[in-house]
């Protein structure tokens, strides 16, 4: 190696050593994006997802009403029968002894 040349190697490290900077420096930047559009990634599938199980309570909870209306309309149904029911038996005691007698 000649003493000639040094320089030229000195230039070409040099170059190289800035080719790295650059390098790593854009590494760093896609990094950084990929990490950025993952997280707007994952904080719309969260919303969606939200949006989801929101819409699926409402569901639950329209299920569970209706449920609750057909049961309390059977209920009163039954109440309503029953009541009925009792006041044919009472006119029926109060009729029958008459009519036999």
């Amino acid at each position: 190696m000649s003493v000639e040349r040094i320089p030229a190697m000195m230039e070409k490290l040099e170059h190289l050593t800035e080719s790295v900077a650059r390098l790593d420096d854009l590494i760093r930047r896609e990094i950084q994006e990929l990490k950025s559009e993952q997280i707007a990634d994952l904080k719309r599938q969260n919303e969606r997802l939200a949006d989801d199980q929101r819409r699926a309570w409402e569901a639950i909870r329209n299920l569970e009403n209706s449920q609750n209306q057909a049961f309390g309309g059977v209920k009163a149904i039954h109440g309503v029968i029953g009541t009925v029911s009792g006041l044919i038996g009472a006119v029926m005691a109060i009729l029958v002894p008459k009519i036999f007698k």
